[in-house]
């Protein structure tokens, strides 16, 4: 307790709330919470900061501007890389667990076995967190504030509203199987969008590596006898 009350004189509430869904959304396996992450960039950017003094004393402002940017930065580098890697990985899980689930209930099984049977069938980090919703539902919570509490844990917006429609499916009684199709027909077709986008960057990165590597060379075999007859006495 006396660590988070540290935190919570140096940390704005907007702040503390801010990195706190990011990393809820990190899933319950990320081993991370928003103090643990709040210190870490505090102190590698104090730890860069003495670095930059032990290289170059001298010049404190630029020392400090540079580890001000880090800091600032360490969100994108670190917390928002690591979302949008998760964001993929769950979204390419979603395909198959969700058509188990989908075939479960085409058995005749209701909603909550078909989610219990896919996440005991179906590796990966989305069985994982449906397996953990489910025994929150054990523990005392209803299936709507389970569902709600899963979200939090899933930056993907496609898996949310595959959740938010299971959750108004089953409240309402209406057919479950045609929207979850559908909102795979929509990840599917969002995931060969991403592949393409992918794609077509390609070029342009290479073109940007290839100028980065090659007229370095081009420019010093260019200028190899100048430099030659300069060092040569």
């Amino acid at each position: 307790m006396k660590q988070r009350r540290i935190e919570n004189r140096i940390y704005r509430k907007e702040t503390i709330q801010k990195y706190q869904e990011k990393c809820l959304l990190l899933g319950t396996d990320a081993n991370m919470n928003v103090y643990s992450f709040l210190n870490m960039r505090l102190c590698t950017t104090l730890l860069l900061f003495f670095l930059f003094l032990i290289i170059d004393y001298r010049d404190l402002l630029v020392n400090i501007l540079l580890s001000s940017t880090y800091y600032y930065l360490f969100s994108k580098l670190y917390l928002d890389s690591r979302l949008e890697k998760r964001k993929r990985q769950l979204e390419k899980e979603a395909i198959l667990f969700f058509e188990v689930v989908a075939l479960s209930l085409e058995s005749g099984r209701n909603l909550v076995d078909s989610l219990e049977m896919s996440s005991k069938s179906v590796e990966g980090s989305l069985s994982l967190e449906f397996g953990n919703a489910l025994k929150e539902m054990e523990y005392g919570k209803s299936f709507k504030e389970a569902l709600q509490s899963l979200k939090l844990r899933i930056p993907s917006s496609s898996i949310q509203n595959m959740i938010l429609n299971l959750g108004q499916s089953n409240a309402y009684g209406n057919n479950m199987v045609l929207p979850i199709r559908e909102q795979l027909n929509y990840i599917r077709e969002m995931r060969v969008l991403g592949v393409k986008t992918r794609i077509n960057k390609m070029p342009i990165q290479i073109s940007v590596i290839s100028v980065l590597l090659f007229i370095p060379i081009v420019l010093l075999l260019v200028l190899s006898p100048v430099i030659i007859k300069l060092l040569l006495p």
